[in-house]
């Protein structure tokens, strides 16, 4: 077992403690906005949906990493309060598209102002002239947990 030094204990307490709080501070903003009926997770799944050529239900629960089953409890939740819409696909019976709704689209909005109020922060605290290194050393932490947890998922199987 190894033994990780202060120095990156601290690195490390300092990255989830600042995820853990950008969070709870983005569940808040939504808890206290137009749209308290709408979880976080329910927000982030309508954003998935925002992001896919092709929003199956499959193609979505891939995009979030979760399975069918579970994407299913909170489009059902979604739907039923009126932020997306479900349909079988006409040319395929076995696809279920997902569709955003004026209202859907109207919480994207306001989540998009979150993450434009937590880019304006950002902005305080990153010099112009590295946030290019920044956005490129985060995209490379990002790829090498992905392919971590590509790994530690085919173990598994």
């Amino acid at each position: 077992m190894s033994v990780m030094s202060t120095k990156d204990k601290d690195f490390m307490n300092i990255v989830s403690e600042t995820v853990n709080h950008a969070m709870k501070v983005q569940e808040d903003f939504l808890k206290h906005g137009p749209f308290p009926e709408l979880s976080l997770t329910e927000v982030h799944v309508i954003e998935a949906v925002s992001k896919e050529k092709f929003p199956t239900m499959s193609n979505v629960a891939k995009r979030l990493q979760v399975t069918v089953g579970t994407l299913t409890t909170n489009v059902k939740s979604i739907v039923k309060k009126g932020f997306l819409t479900k349909e079988t696909y006409t040319k395929d019976r076995r696809f279920t598209i997902l569709s955003i709704t004026p209202k859907g689209y109207e919480a994207l909005d306001y989540h998009d102002d979150f993450h434009k109020k937590l880019t304006d922060i950002c902005d305080l605290y990153i010099p112009a002239e590295r946030l290019s290194w920044v956005t490129e050393t985060f995209g490379k932490i990002n790829d090498a947990l992905e392919e971590a947890h590509e790994k530690m998922n085919a173990t598994k199987q």
